[in-house]
């Protein structure tokens, strides 16, 4: 299945740039870099400054996708341009995608297997 803005929660989101846009601890808003890690609870975001453990609940993040799967029809819930108004390393045709932390509580794996049909299960 094809990375798009419309399938982002049932995929592992190593290697996207992630964004907190609002959390329960203030201190993480604006935190902002590569996810090289996730867990069950917590995305692994690095940055220049190093690796920070963002928990995903109580956290909204917005998730940029690039070359194809921007490209596709934006469905709700995906922006052309960064949600908030600071500094955001913009790709030619991105696309900016919110997401409720909550939605993406499971272990990697299993969260893309929810949802999809198989005659494998």
């Amino acid at each position: 299945m094809p990375l798009t803005p419309e399938t982002l929660t049932r995929h592992e989101l190593n290697g996207l740039h992630a964004r907190v846009v609002e959390s329960t601890d203030p201190s993480r808003v604006g935190t902002a870099g590569r996810v090289v890690s996730e867990t069950m609870q917590m995305l692994a975001v690095s940055d220049d400054s190093g690796v920070t453990q963002v928990p995903k609940r109580g956290t909204t993040f917005e998730f940029r996708l690039t070359d194809e799967s921007a490209v596709a029809p934006k469905a709700a819930g995906t922006a052309s341009e960064p949600v908030s108004d600071e500094s955001h390393t913009a790709g030619y045709d991105a696309a900016y995608v919110t997401v409720d932390g909550t939605k993406l509580l499971s272990r990697p794996a299993f969260r893309s297997e929810q949802g999809v049909d198989s005659k494998w299960r």
